[in-house]
């Protein structure tokens, strides 16, 4: 009798696939999964068969059912298109996580299973980043906690082995530069009938896109305050966006004289305070090249006068505040931080001047 002639695998890549019916949704529908082997389609059978006996065990036993064909790649994809696009802006989607992941953690880590995935290997993987900044390498251990953290949610590992890694930088933090007193008076002179935002960017502490965002409706002249509603933030592919503030902070804050000297003159007329030339929100890229070409002619003609970016001009505003003796919670709710850790990190710090002043006394 001759021998029957072996089945040829069913894939491109010559593997033998086999797909079967592992439970049900909610909706009651079946739940399909494939299975593979290089051998033949019984085997790649046995495989599915080992599966579902598996799953029924653990549901019998109370245990958790682990898949441990799950790679690091396809759980990270899906946390980031499930658990984090449309959850935060765009822009903080696109540059905090998906950047993050893609640039960094799927290189690194590809097609690992989940499961085989220990502290050490996370430990190792930091050693690898030392070169790169403190804050990078906190966006990263926060995409793999919460990789591993809904991958235990969602039975795919037992434990998170980022949960209790420590890690450190060997690049030295450049520290932010910020204007004096001195300094402030000169630049928003200067900015007066140059770049006038500079100002309200130094009289306010707005983020860019919130200032990009200022309409006449935000203002209130008569009590002298400012509301921050919206922000302005550039779209991927081009055009912007209009979003909350960053981390939701609505707020309203107070207005100086010479903020309300900037604003009373835009508020002649209606809509974005700061517009395109379209009439709508100005892109922010435009506007910071705006920025670097008054910074360049504010140097040429103040050359001990250091340019400064909008974040360093916002950063100026908070750490006058600090100077001036104002309370980290009061300078929360005005710079709009997420938590009074946040501010605390960045404004209680031994400055000099304000040391030197507090102990004139002493000394």
């Amino acid at each position: 009798m001759p021998r029957k002639k072996k089945e040829q695998p069913n894939r491109a890549d010559g593997l033998y696939e086999v797909k079967m019916t592992v439970g049900k949704k909610m909706d009651g529908s079946p739940i399909r999964k494939s299975f593979y082997s290089h051998v033949s389609k019984d085997d790649a059978r046995r495989q599915g068969q080992k599966y579902i006996q598996d799953m029924q065990i653990a549901n019998l036993t109370g245990n958790t059912f682990v898949e441990k064909d799950v790679t690091f790649r396809q759980w990270a994809i899906r946390w980031l298109e499930t658990y984090k696009r449309g959850e935060v802006d765009e822009n903080t989607y696109r540059i905090t996580y998906e950047h993050t992941v893609k640039k960094h953690l799927l290189s690194y880590f590809g097609d690992v299973p989940i499961t085989s995935i220990h502290p050490i290997n996370i430990k190792e993987f930091f050693a690898s980043k030392a070169n790169m900044s403190k804050s990078m390498l906190s966006k990263m251990h926060m995409c793999l906690n919460g990789i591993f953290e809904s991958a235990i949610d969602n039975d795919l590992c037992y434990k998170n082995p980022a949960k209790k890694i420590s890690f450190s930088s060997h690049v030295i933090k450049a520290k932010k530069q910020v204007y004096t007193d001195e300094q402030i008076e000169i630049v928003e002179k200067y900015a007066m009938t140059r770049m006038p935002e500079v100002i309200i960017l130094l009289e306010t502490g707005l983020r860019r896109g919130e200032l990009l965002g200022l309409s006449d409706e935000d203002i209130d002249l008569r009590n002298r305050d400012l509301s921050v509603n919206r922000s302005v933030a550039d779209k991927r592919g081009g055009g912007i966006l209009i979003n909350p503030p960053k981390w939701g902070s609505y707020r309203t804050n107070p207005l100086s004289d010479r903020a309300i000297t900037v604003l009373k003159w835009r508020c002649q007329s209606s809509g974005y305070l700061f517009p395109g030339r379209d009439g709508g929100p100005q892109h922010p890229n435009t506007w910071s090249q705006r920025l670097k070409r008054f910074m360049i002619a504010l140097n040429r003609d103040y050359p001990e006068i250091p340019m400064l970016t909008a974040h360093e001009l916002r950063h100026t505003y908070g750490t006058r505040l600090r100077r001036a003796g104002v309370d980290i919670y009061t300078i929360q709710k005005i710079m709009g931080h997420k938590d009074i850790k946040m501010t605390s990190e960045i404004y209680v710090h031994n400055e000099i001047d304000t040391l030197r002043e507090a102990l004139k006394d002493v000394l």
